[in-house]
């Protein structure tokens, strides 16, 4: 017997280098495995040992004996230890540190689960379901080896926000027997939002029948004996559920059942289109009665109140508000909303609870109570663990569900952004910059699935599976076992599973990439790449969807003119993923551009070349190198051409979407000089408002001008409009490829 890193082991095991025959394709990946030969047969001949007298181990193993039960038919009623029987024992030992860890030994006539406490059984159990091969004859068997396990973190979450859709409580209890296979143990549900409050209130009624006017559909919402039962279903597989009311912003649906608690402008008017409640006395006691509310549903420690993008600008106006910002002499909104947040979570700590929050919590000033759920980035869950607080790492870096998960051209239309499974296996929790004292307020991770864009139970499932095993793994694992080739590996074993259950996961975990990079005058050479390197690629020229007929990529490949390359790979003589670039040349291709206006920092990945490189932005999101980004600010470059050259066309690329923030621009205007310091104006176009969202090209035709120096304004949208995502906010103002003819 011979103990080494799992990782490597796995490795070696799967390339088959004679230690052993057995494999244990486990996710997340145990801390620790020992390897050895031979394996214990699950028949009807087995006997489960219970030594514990635990009804929550009782619940912790009924996992195990259903799946028992399914592959030998014996219903484990009533046992009786007859010789020769191979036995499953479990019993509990305070000698294990970790609450939630196990120890699992396995030999041919013998299993033994080992763990502090039910949960360590639970999660025991879940481990050796995944080693249980395909039963024959009322038999299966299971590797032998040890295995010594406990997670890294002790919060291990996903978010379901099922506002924006809402989805039944069946589907529910299917998606948390998802999440407790993977070991995660908290289960964010998050009941309201501007379009819907989900939740059953007795005390305010007209709240979950309400309609917002941004979504004014109510599909249904939960009563309080569902929940309560969800509650329970969920408790007994060791999963968490913590609720989220999120105010004071996202609140249409909230003041539309109760338009009092909005702010008032001078003349005892509501403010048109306002999505946040009125911070005074009487809205604090409102929340904190729908507080107590779902204290009585959810035992959990936590109740998360949301306080994320609160664009304060009615407060500003409210007469009310400013005398109470007098009154506690506060110097800004965003203490007011500190003020708010804070008065929640004392009210939760009397009732022996804590407050989570999203990370604007922090400005104005972050409650002694709070715990910090960092979205917007991980510096902002260092800078809250850096001042003592907890921290729960949900960046948007990595950890939004939501977002694109391949460069699939047929893939459903989603958020905007882009994680794909090995971005999130990627993630690290834990910031670099803190320091051994400051990384134990870390208490763990969340990935988060928002629905605007998920209206059905199937998309759901699409948009978690298979990116929740990355996040699982990352939330249990250690780092230094980690490895991404190994983990994909895995993959597959346990996608049989979700299979087998009519789970409907997405099939990208083997990504294309392609890579065009300048070759000479007006000219790319693009290399194609794919995270399974043994899958081999297909890719046309002309637009079309390749097929395993098309051209077999071996060698790179050399573009002459404009271009659509799509590429596809194939495993099992089956296409199992797609991709495409598209290239396009002209006179501004490879030409130098200077920014005068600086993008921002978050889009910019590309940089100023970005815009005349020739490659063409993804048509559904915006966050690839190719698209920059400006807030608050108008674009303006200038291109200069090698000699004077004849223009007739300038093309400019905008994203629209205003859920996003992203508006299209106002206007567009194209100046010219001959020395590089005059610019006469040659032409100016107004923009208009398109009627739907994506990809914008605006086509502004000159007359046949000859110019070295082009230089190109385009004015952002300005503040966003009442009754939009973001209303009172700066637009945002996103820019791609600029072609010159």
């Amino acid at each position: 017997m011979k103990k080494i890193s799992v990782a490597l082991f796995i490795l070696f095991l799967l390339f088959k280098n004679g230690f052993t025959q057995n494999i244990y394709p486990v996710i997340p990946l145990p801390q620790q495995v020992i390897g050895t030969k031979g394996h214990f047969k699950l028949n009807k001949q087995v006997v489960v040992q219970d030594f514990t007298k635990s009804q929550a181990v009782k619940l912790a193993l009924q996992p195990l004996k259903d799946k028992i039960t399914q592959i030998t038919g014996n219903r484990l009623q009533k046992q009786q230890l007859a010789a020769g029987a191979k036995t499953i024992q479990i019993r509990l030992s305070p000698k294990i540190d970790n609450i939630e860890g196990y120890q699992l030994h396995i030999t041919p006539t013998h299993i033994s689960i080992k763990a502090k406490t039910a949960a360590g059984v639970f999660y025991a159990v879940q481990t050796l379901l995944q080693l249980i091969s395909t039963p024959s004859n009322y038999t299966a068997k299971i590797p032998c080896t040890t295995i010594i396990d406990a997670p890294r973190f002790e919060y291990r979450g996903i978010m379901l926000d099922v506002a924006r859709h809402f989805m039944p409580l069946n589907f529910l209890k299917k998606y948390i027997d998802e999440l407790a296979r993977l070991k995660i143990n908290k289960f964010h549900w998050h009941l309201s939002d501007g379009q819907a409050v989900r939740f059953e209130s007795k005390k305010y009624p007209l709240l979950h029948y309400a309609k917002s006017v941004q979504w004014p559909t109510n599909e249904g919402f939960y009563t309080q004996a569902e929940m309560k039962a969800l509650v329970k279903y969920a408790q007994e597989r060791f999963v968490t559920i913590i609720p989220e009311i999120d105010v004071p912003s996202h609140s249409q649906a909230l003041l539309t059942a109760y338009p009092a608690y909005g702010c008032l402008d001078s003349l005892g008017k509501s403010f048109s289109g306002q999505g946040e409640i009125c911070p005074n006395e009487n809205s604090i006691a409102f929340v904190k009665n729908l507080l107590d509310e779902l204290i009585q549903i959810f035992p959990s420690k936590y109740i998360h109140i949301g306080g994320d993008e609160a664009n304060k600008a009615n407060w500003k106006n409210c007469p009310v508000c400013k005398s109470r910002m007098k009154e506690l002499n506060l110097n800004t909104v965003e203490e007011l909303q500190s003020s708010f947040v804070s008065s929640l979570a004392q009210h939760l700590h009397s009732k022996g609870r804590k407050m989570i929050g999203w990370d604007e919590i922090m400005e104005g000033g972050l409650s002694s109570n709070a715990t910090v759920m960092a979205w917007r980035s991980s510096e902002n869950g260092a800078k809250a663990a850096q001042l003592k607080h907890e921290v729960i790492m949900s960046p948007t870096s990595h950890c939004y569900l939501d977002y694109y998960q391949s460069e699939n051209p047929n893939e459903p239309v989603a958020f905007n952004g882009y994680i794909n499974l090995a971005k999130i296996y990627s993630f690290e929790p834990i910031p670099a910059e803190l320091n051994a004292a400051e990384k134990k307020y870390i208490l763990g991770t969340q990935a988060n699935l928002w629905t605007e864009e998920v209206p059905t139970q199937s998309h759901a499932e699409y948009m978690t599976f298979p990116r929740a095993l990355a996040l699982a793994e990352v939330a249990w694992s250690n780092p230094e076992n980690k490895n991404y080739a190994d983990f994909l590996a895995r993959v597959p074993y346990y996608l049989t599973s979700l299979t087998a259950k009519k789970i409907n996961y997405a099939k990208h975990f083997y990504e294309i990439n392609i890579n065009v990079k300048p070759d000479g005058n007006q000219s790319f050479v693009a290399s194609l790449f794919s995270a399974n390197n043994n899958a081999p690629l297909f890719y046309t020229l002309d637009g079309s969807t390749p097929n395993q007929q098309s051209n077999r990529y071996q060698d790179p490949i050399h573009i002459r003119q404009s271009t659509i390359i799509k590429v596809a790979s194939v495993m099992k003589n089956e296409i199992v993923d797609e991709t495409v670039k598209t290239i396009s040349i002209n006179q501004a291709t490879g030409i130098s551009i200077a920014l005068n206006t600086p993008p921002n920092r978050y889009y910019n990945k590309g940089g100023a070349q970005a815009l005349t490189n020739g490659i063409i932005g993804n048509i559904k999101r915006f966050s690839d190198n190719e698209w920059l980004a400006w807030n608050g600010s108008d674009f303006e470059g200038s291109l200069t051409f090698p000699n004077s050259d004849t223009i007739q066309t300038v093309t400019l690329r905008f994203f629209h979407q205003p859920k996003s923030w992203i508006w299209m621009p106002k206007k567009a205007e194209i100046w010219i000089s001959a020395d590089g310091l005059t610019f006469t104006l040659l032409k100016a176009q107004e923009l208009q408002i398109p009627d739907g969202d994506g990809v914008k090209e605006v086509s502004i035709t000159l007359a046949p001008t000859q110019t070295k120096f082009l230089k190109i304004k385009v004015q952002t949208f300005g503040s966003i409009p009442n009754n939009f995502a973001g209303a009172g906010q700066e637009s945002w103002l996103f820019v791609d490829e600029i072609s010159v003819k």
